[in-house]
């Protein structure tokens, strides 16, 4: 994508930027067809090229000649900047929550794995003989499995579960950065 990309929204009132209309598959717009936001629009055209995200892009705002004002554009850049800054908080916080909670599920997948390795080790020593060989070796590999499954899951959430955040966070900087024109729609 080049340093500088355009999006055009057409939007029957300045509302539907950051309020979805009705879904209606009839209408020849995108953002009634679909019933998304222009915002949204606009997020997911720049998502579409992560992670060579632009450093800005441009949006056109499309709108009937009688919902243009003079100062639409600068109230409109204002309000996507607070709104961009806002969804950037709330996905840092519900990053930090997302770490966290892998990070508790990965101690407690911890403590389950000592006790499975303890486990293991005890029935490797067998030291009453109580067990035959190859009951043994099925609990012992139940006991791996176990292991397995409980490591995998909690380091899977950890390594893979806040890059959503970080994705969308990337995008309404982007979008932040943006430059708002309103134009009439043809």
């Amino acid at each position: 994508m080049p340093a500088e990309s355009g999006i055009v929204v057409q939007l029957s009132n300045i509302q539907e930027f950051f309020v979805a209309p009705p879904v209606n598959p009839f209408s020849t717009r995108r953002v009634d067809i679909l019933g998304e936001t222009g915002l949204e629009i606009a997020q997911k055209r720049v998502l579409q090229h992560w992670p060579f995200l632009p450093r800005t892009v441009h949006i056109t705002v499309q709108l009937p000649p009688d919902q243009i004002s003079r100062d639409l554009a600068q109230a409109t850049r204002a309000a996507v900047q607070h709104y961009c800054a806002d969804k950037i908080d709330d996905n840092r916080a519900q990053r930090k929550l997302t770490v966290r909670n892998s990070l508790r599920q990965l101690a407690a997948a911890a403590v389950v794995i000592v006790l499975a390795l303890m486990f293991v080790g005890l029935l490797v020593a067998n030291p009453l003989g109580l067990l035959p060989d190859f009951l043994r070796g099925i609990l012992i590999v139940l006991a791996i499995y176990a292991c397995a499954v409980l490591s995998f899951d909690a380091l899977w959430s950890l390594a893979f579960d806040w890059v959503p955040f970080v994705q969308e966070n990337s995008v309404y900087r982007v979008i932040a950065a943006s430059d708002i024109t309103i134009a009439p729609a043809d």
